[in-house]
């Protein structure tokens, strides 16, 4: 298992396409020959993982998109972005060390 927390800086994996169509985001695997239906926040996640922002920054954006409980939007962005690295959807961005 990929280790998330709120200071990982995610892109997707050089394999993923995905489009948005009516509030959610068909994902092509390339390597892996599927075609996925992900929902709008799903989706939003995928839009989120420029590369550049931790997951810190979406966990805000986030916030300030949804009348949720922080707590609980943190917990579920967390898991549900270790599911993505996981599955081999999102990559982590390593730090030079600058």
């Amino acid at each position: 298992m990929i280790d998330i927390d709120a200071a990982s800086v995610l892109r997707p994996s050089h394999d993923l396409r995905f489009r948005r169509i009516d509030g959610e985001a068909v994902v092509v695997r390339q390597r892996a020959g599927e075609v996925l239906v992900m929902n709008e926040v799903a989706a939003r996640l995928l839009d989120l993982a420029d590369g550049c922002t931790p997951v810190g920054g979406w966990i805000d954006a986030l916030a300030g998109e949804y009348d949720v409980d922080r707590a609980a939007l943190e917990r579920d962005v967390l898991a549900f972005t270790a599911e993505l690295a996981d599955e081999g959807m999102l990559e982590k961005v390593e730090s030079d060390g600058v």
